[in-house]
């Protein structure tokens, strides 16, 4: 697992989840119900998810999970969205590791390439961590999990008797990163985004469809989570 640091709470809001996972999604219907082209849709996702990296960065939170629900039909966006994470500075100058998660690796050759090189050239920083989760479903998360289990096990590497908690851990995509504090939805019900390690995470529903996201649902977010972990205090 990564090595996460303390984290000095940012002065508004007066706390920083140190992860947060958030899913996005819903273009398809965003378009038809506002009666726009589907390429307007993807212009907004994409400007949205850039909005992400400053929300991270101005609130000190050291890991951001992403989950991409929809990759579909917009490969070429994508491409051209990643391969400007390569040289963007506020990766290179915040020390922002980038991760990929899921079955990334099965979709067209030309981006996994980008994902490749972006993870390589961010693979010395540590001091922040942002996650994409693309072509990804949290139940097939654990079932690859049980299934690399289960081949350690065939092979005599790993006892049946011997297999915890942890061990599940360390064979998801996310073994490297603590389980999240706070999950934001925009979809009014819940994913399954990092289903495994999703107990105890506090989830906020965002009242607006993800296309209609904006940086003070985010404080909202991080301010229920304040307010949930002051009444336990």
């Amino acid at each position: 697992m990564v090595d996460i640091p303390k984290v000095i709470p940012s002065a508004k809001p007066k706390k920083a989840p140190i992860h947060i996972a958030i899913n996005t999604g819903g273009i398809n219907n965003w378009c038809e119900e506002n009666k726009k082209e589907f390429s307007k849709g993807v212009k907004k996702h994409l400007e949205l998810l850039d909005e992400l990296v400053n929300m991270q960065l101005s609130h000190k939170n050291r890991v951001l999970t992403i989950n991409l629900d929809e990759h579909e039909h917009m490969l070429e966006d994508l491409k051209a969205f990643f391969n400007h994470l390569i040289s963007d500075e506020r990766i290179h100058n915040n020390q922002v590791r980038v991760f990929i998660i899921g079955q990334w690796y099965e979709l067209d050759s030309e981006l996994t390439d980008v994902f490749k090189e972006l993870m390589e050239k961010t693979k010395d920083y540590d001091k922040f961590f942002l996650n994409f989760c693309i072509n990804y479903d949290g139940q097939e998360e654990v079932l690859g999990a049980i299934r690399l289990i289960v081949r350690k096990i065939l092979a005599e590497k790993l006892r049946e008797e011997d297999l915890t908690k942890e061990i599940i851990k360390e064979n998801l995509y996310t073994s490297y990163f603590p389980p999240p504090q706070l999950i934001i939805e925009t979809n009014w019900k819940y994913s399954g985004l990092l289903l495994w390690d999703s107990k105890k995470a506090l989830i906020y529903f965002t009242k607006r469809p993800w296309l209609l996201f904006e940086k003070r649902y985010y404080e909202k977010a991080i301010n229920f989570y304040n307010k949930e972990v002051d009444k336990n205090e």
